[in-house]
């Protein structure tokens, strides 16, 4: 968990290098390989004052500070050494076009209705990332 929280603390402080505070929220993904266990050990690893959210099936999210949340996703195939960080934004598709400007590619813009509108991609050294925005 350190080496994630380091790596996010990494990416918090390059994002503020290039623009102030562009992100709303980060979101960490772990995959998980059952996600009523990872739940139940989360909670009480977090505590009972944590908020949670479940907002589709096969994920569910904590809020471990302001701003930050951690995903649980169940997951068969990515192992458990595969954290995601997800950045919350106003409009995905501007976003986007900005990174394809500065010749970034945030991968393709996945539409869940109502509920997320989401893109995952990788850093230039393999860590996947990702962008969101909500309704």
């Amino acid at each position: 968990m350190g080496r994630i929280l380091k790596s996010v603390a990494i990416l918090v402080t390059m994002a503020g290098a290039v623009s102030a505070e562009p992100y709303q929220e980060i979101t960490v993904g772990l995959p998980v390989a059952n996600l009523a266990e990872a739940e139940i050990w989360y909670a009480k690893f977090l505590g009972s004052n944590v908020k949670v959210v479940r907002p589709v099936p096969g994920v569910t999210e904590f809020k471990i500070a302001p701003g930050v949340w951690l995903q649980l996703f169940e997951s068969e195939g990515q192992a458990a050494s595969e954290p995601v960080v997800r950045f919350k934004v106003d409009d995905i598709a501007a976003v986007q076009r900005a990174l394809t400007s500065a010749k970034i590619n945030s991968g393709e813009a996945i539409d869940v209705p109502g509920v997320v509108t989401y893109s995952e991609f990788n850093d230039p050294f393999g860590n996947n990332l990702g962008l969101y925005d909500l309704p």
